[in-house]
């Protein structure tokens, strides 16, 4: 278990306590002003994390992620855009410590709840398809065996309770399984008449990332469905929208490590990402069965795109000092580039970037 210096530890209670969300439009001037300051306190105390975090013990690990922003703007009145959205929007990837239980890295779209062993991205920057995000991350070897998303508008498998019909020696041939939890969704539609969204300037809330209380860009779309919620539920007080509650599940998937990356002390390091499309994992309700909670379904194999990085790549995004950061800037100005060890093979010659888990009769 690591030791937090001091200076981390500061750092990180400031990162960890909350700020201030707004759900409304902002339209007090006093109020705004000072939620112009506190997130002005954020970005100093972020950049005071992130710059000192290699001095104090941790390593700095840049990884990319599918940029949303890069697809054409969604229709988020569409019922099917909006559930696929939230689906790439929710989901993370994570990286467990080797040896070392609670250290992970959690990276991707989703939103990460920090804490002191997990922090999470606390900046990122996109180019083209692709989102870097920045993590300060504690030394050692981390694989990627566990990933987390929201299914929208999915019901639960319909499953006995006891055992599957699987039997144990099938059971080891599988690459995993997914925990199913169950989760109940508010869905609107608008109805004849509906305001549509106010003007970005005229909300308060600001514009991309800001919106999100993020620091860094990539976050229009994100910021664009914020504001749908937003619109909705105000739609739905002055009966302008109908609400229902519809069923999903939220996934906990957890597998044979997929990859691997070290990390020691003081480095900063950019290294390949990975992405869940929406298509994957297969589950197969005969595979499933419910002892305790939660049902979970064991998987044949599952399937991830793979995010080749580049420091040329990464340079060309807006920098750190884009964004007000001076510190991360000078702390990434050694940034190197390794590439993840690969358990598992590309699918094919074709389609070199997907990479396909199936454990080997």
């Amino acid at each position: 278990m690591p030791s937090f210096p001091v200076l981390v530890r500061a750092c990180l209670i400031a990162f960890l306590a909350p700020v201030l969300a707004f759900a409304e439009p902002v339209s007090d001037s006093d109020v705004a002003a000072g939620a112009v300051a506190m997130a002005e306190r954020h970005r100093e105390r972020i950049d005071g994390l992130l710059g000192d975090a290699r001095q104090q013990g941790m390593a700095l690990l840049v990884i990319p992620t599918i940029n949303l922003d890069a697809a054409p703007r969604r229709d988020f009145d569409d019922e099917a855009t909006r559930d696929r959205y939230m689906r790439e929007r929710s989901t993370l990837l994570h990286w467990n410590h080797t040896s070392e239980k609670g250290l992970a890295i959690s990276a991707g779209q989703g939103d990460h709840k920090p804490d002191l062993l997990d922090i999470g991205p606390s900046f990122q920057t996109a180019r083209g398809t692709l989102l870097y995000q920045v993590i300060p991350v504690w030394p050692g070897e981390y694989r990627l065996n566990r990933i987390t998303y929201h299914q929208p508008r999915t019901a639960l498998p319909d499953i006995e309770p006891g055992p599957g019909s699987l039997s144990s020696a099938d059971r080891l041939k599988k690459i995993g399984m997914a925990e199913l939890g169950y989760a109940v969704d508010a869905d609107f539609k608008r109805t004849a008449g509906a305001p549509q969204s106010a003007q970005e300037a005229d909300d308060g809330l600001g514009q991309g990332c800001e919106v999100l209380l993020r620091l860094g860009g990539g976050c229009d779309e994100a910021a664009r469905e914020f504001r749908w919620w937003i619109d909705m539920d105000r739609a739905f007080k002055q009966g302008k929208a109908d609400i229902a509650r519809v069923p999903a599940i939220d996934v906990d998937l957890a597998f044979s490590p997929i990859a691997a990356i070290k990390l020691e002390a003081g480095e900063a390091v950019l290294t390949d990402g990975f992405v869940l499309p929406v298509d994957q994992p297969v589950i197969t309700p005969e595979w499933c069965e419910t002892m305790a909670a939660d049902p979970i379904c064991f998987i044949d194999a599952i399937t991830l795109k793979h995010l080749p990085a580049s420091l040329d790549d990464f340079r060309q995004a807006p920098s750190a000092a884009d964004f007000k950061l001076p510190k991360l800037e000078a702390a990434l100005h050694d940034l190197v580039y390794r590439a993840p060890t690969l358990y598992f093979k590309p699918q094919s010659d074709a389609a070199p970037d997907l990479i396909r888990a199936v454990r080997e009769e």
